[in-house]
């Protein structure tokens, strides 16, 4: 082998070495964002959760505020 292609194959090593390096980052980076969206997904469904018992506590409130005046006693 000839010191160039001694040369060019330490550069293909070199350069194989670094695009795995970068391999494992991105696995590793995937990783953590899968987590993180599986982590949003289940907060939003926390907020969503949350949401429908404000919305049925509403409701209670206003037809709590609501029947007087349909039973002739509100303030007009």
């Amino acid at each position: 082998m000839t010191q160039f292609e001694v040369s060019q194959h330490a550069k293909l090593l070199a350069n194989n070495e670094g695009q795995s390096r970068e391999i494992k980052r991105l696995q590793v980076e995937a990783k953590q964002m899968r987590l993180a969206f599986r982590d949003l997904d289940l907060y939003c469904g926390q907020l969503e959760a949350e949401n429908e018992r404000l919305k049925a506590k509403l409701a209670r409130y206003e037809m709590l505020e609501d029947a007087p005046k349909i039973w002739g006693y509100g303030i007009c």
